[in-house]
C-alpha cells in the first residue's frame, strides 16, 4: 500500500492519499444488482472524542494514517474509486482500482490561527452539552460532498480528522455503492482495532471481511414481473431514482434534526405499554419501538388522510444471514439491505388517538410480518426483477416520504460504535452521528435508531429530520414524551 502526501503550504490543513497496490491498478470490481440500487451518495458519520488541550494533534493524525493503511490492507476495496463509466447503456456504476486516486485522509486543525474563524460551533464540551447536534455544515467536517456524475471518479472513502478546542471529530464518508451500514460499522471497528494495536506497539493482522465475488453473490429468480412488487415502481426521471421526496426550497427552510433519547428502563416500559393488550407476547422491542415511532411521527406531521389515505413504513433489514443455498457470511463486504421491510396502515387509523394500545399491537404485528418477509426468496426475486430491467436505475422505491406520509426507520442500534476502543490516545467515542447523502435542510423521511452514548448504558438515541413544528409536536405529545426526551 503506498501513500502520497500532497504538498500544501498550510500546516493546519493537509491531506494523505492511500493508493491501491500497484498490481491492482486498472482492476474493476463488478458489482451486484443490490449494489447497483444502493443510494449513489455517501454514508456520512461522525465520531466525537474528547482530548486534552495539549494533545499532540499531528501524532494522533499519523496514528490514523497508519491505522487506515492497515485497514485498507484488510479491506482493499476501500482504496477504490466509484465511477459511472461513459457509454454505460444500463447506467451502472463500478469500483475501480486506480493508482491515480485512492482513499483520502484529511487533517484540519480548527484551533490554528488560519482556520479558527471557520469554526463557529463551540468547543467540544459545548457540543457535548448540546448533545452533539447535526447542524455543522458538511464542508466543515467532511472531506467531500462530491456527487457521482457520468465519466468522473470519486473516492470510495474519505476521512477527515477535525481538531477543535477540547476534542476531535472524525468525519467519515463511505460511498454507499462501496458498502452499506454493516460495512460502515466494520470499517470503524477495523480502524479502531488497528489504532489500539499501534498504540500498544502490537502487530495485528485481522480478517474483518469474507471476500466474495460481488456480481455473483446472489442468483436472481427467473420469471418475476413488476406487478408482483408493489413496493417498487418504474423511475420517472433520473432525478427520481431512489429519491422519495419532492419539495420546494421554501418548504425546507424550517427543517431541522431532532435528537431524542430513551433510557433502558423506559425502553422496557415502552415495550410493555405498546404490547399490553397483545395476546402474542413474542413481539420484539424493535417491532414495538417501530410501531410507536410510526404512529407518533404521522400524528406529529398532521398528514391529510383524505389526500394520503395509506402510510408505508420501510425498515432496513440486513439480509446477509437470511440467505440460503449458499448462505452468506455476516461480514460480507457489499450492499445487502434490500429489499426493505414494508408495513402499511391507514393514516386515519394511525391518527385515531382513541384506539389506544390496540393500534400499537396491530402496527407491531404488521412490522413483524414485514421484517419476516425479507427472506432468501424475497432477495432472489428482487435481484431477478432488477436483472430484467433495461437500466440499473429503472426501478425505485414506491414510497413518498415528503410531502407524503411514508417514512423509513434505519435500525443501527446493534452497531455499537460507542463501544469501539480507538487506542489509549483516544479511548472510546463520546457519541456517534450519521446521515445518508446531503440532507442539509432537506426533510428525507428517515428516522435513524442509534446505540446509546458510551456513558449512558443500554438505551437508544433517535435522529429524525422534519419541520420545526413537527419536532415541537413530537416533543410536547404527552405519550411520546413519557418515554423519549428531546436533547437538542
Amino acid at each position: 500500500m503506498s501513500t502520497a502526501i500532497p504538498f500544501t503550504p498550510s500546516t493546519c490543513s493537509t491531506s494523505t492519499t492511500i493508493k491501491p497496490q500497484p498490481n491492482a491498478h486498472g482492476k474493476i470490481v463488478k458489482l451486484s444488482a443490490i449494489d447497483q440500487i444502493a443510494p449513489r451518495d455517501y454514508i456520512s458519520s461522525c465520531l466525537y472524542f474528547p482530548m486534552s488541550q495539549n494533545a499532540d494533534k499531528r501524532h494522533i493524525f499519523h496514528l490514523f494514517e497508519r491505522a487506515l493503511v492497515n485497514t485498507i490492507i484488510d479491506i482493499p476495496e476501500l482504496a477504490c474509486s466509484v465511477r459511472q463509466p461513459i457509454g454505460s447503456n444500463r447506467e451502472e456504476v463500478e469500483l475501480l482500482f486506480d493508482m491515480n486516486q485512492g482513499a483520502r485522509l484529511n487533517y484540519k486543525d480548527y484551533t490554528a490561527l488560519e482556520l479558527r474563524t471557520l469554526w463557529k460551533f463551540g468547543t467540544f464540551h459545548e457540543l457535548e452539552r448540546d448533545y452533539f447536534p447535526l447542524n455543522i455544515p458538511r464542508h466543515i467536517i467532511f472531506g467531500t460532498s462530491a456527487k457521482l456524475v457520468s465519466g468522473a471518479s470519486i473516492p470510495a472513502l474519505v476521512l477527515q480528522c477535525n481538531f477543535i478546542s477540547g476534542g476531535l471529530i472524525l468525519g467519515t464518508c463511505l460511498h454507499h455503492v462501496a458498502g452499506d451500514g454493516v460495512c460502515n460499522f466494520i470499517l470503524h471497528k477495523t480502524i479502531g482495532m488497528h489504532l489500539a494495536a499501534i498504540t500498544q506497539e502490537l502487530g495485528l493482522r485481522v480478517f474483518p471481511i469474507t471476500p466474495l465475488e460481488r456480481s455473483s453473490v446472489v442468483e436472481g429468480e427467473q420469471g418475476v414481473t413488476l406487478e408482483e412488487f408493489p413496493d417498487w415502481k418504474l423511475t420517472e426521471t433520473s432525478s427520481t431514482f431512489l429519491n422519495p421526496t419532492n419539495y420546494e426550497a421554501a418548504e425546507a427552510q424550517s427543517t431541522e434534526h431532532g435528537i431524542f433519547s430513551i433510557s433502558a428502563e423506559k425502553l422496557s416500559l415502552l415495550k410493555s405499554h405498546v404490547l399490553k393488550s397483545a395476546t402474542n407476547k413474542k413481539l420484539s422491542t424493535t417491532e414495538a419501538i417501530c410501531a410507536f415511532l410510526w404512529r407518533h411521527v404521522v400524528l406529529a406531521r398532521r398528514i391529510d388522510h383524505y389526500r394520503y389515505p395509506e402510510a408505508k413504513l420501510s425498515i432496513t433489514v440486513d439480509a446477509r444471514e437470511r440467505m440460503e443455498n449458499p448462505p452468506l457470511p455476516s461480514n460480507y463486504w457489499g450492499n445487502f439491505a434490500e429489499p426493505n421491510a414494508v408495513a402499511r396502515a391507514s393514516v386515519a387509523c394511525l391518527q385515531n388517538e382513541e384506539d389506544g394500545p390496540t393500534i400499537y399491537v396491530e402496527l407491531a404485528t404488521s412490522v413483524k410480518r414485514a421484517i419476516a418477509a425479507v427472506n432468501n426468496r424475497a432477495v432472489r426475486r428482487l435481484v431477478g426483477l432488477l436483472n430484467q430491467m433495461p437500466k440499473s436505475t429503472s426501478l425505485t422505491w414506491n414510497v413518498d416520504r415528503y410531502p407524503g406520509p411514508d417514512m423509513l426507520i434505519v435500525c443501527l442500534q446493534a452497531h455499537r460504535y460507542n463501544d469501539i476502543y480507538f487506542g489509549r490516545d483516544l479511548g472510546y467515542p463520546s457519541a456517534f452521528r450519521v446521515t445518508v447523502g446531503d440532507t442539509e435542510g432537506k426533510p428525507d423521511g428517515r428516522c435513524i435508531i442509534l446505540p446509546p452514548r458510551h456513558a449512558e448504558g443500554h438505551g437508544l438515541e433517535l435522529i429524525v429530520q422534519y419541520s420545526s413544528g413537527t419536532l415541537e409536536r413530537l416533543e410536547s405529545n404527552v405519550e411520546f414524551s413519557k418515554f423519549f426526551t428531546r436533547r437538542n
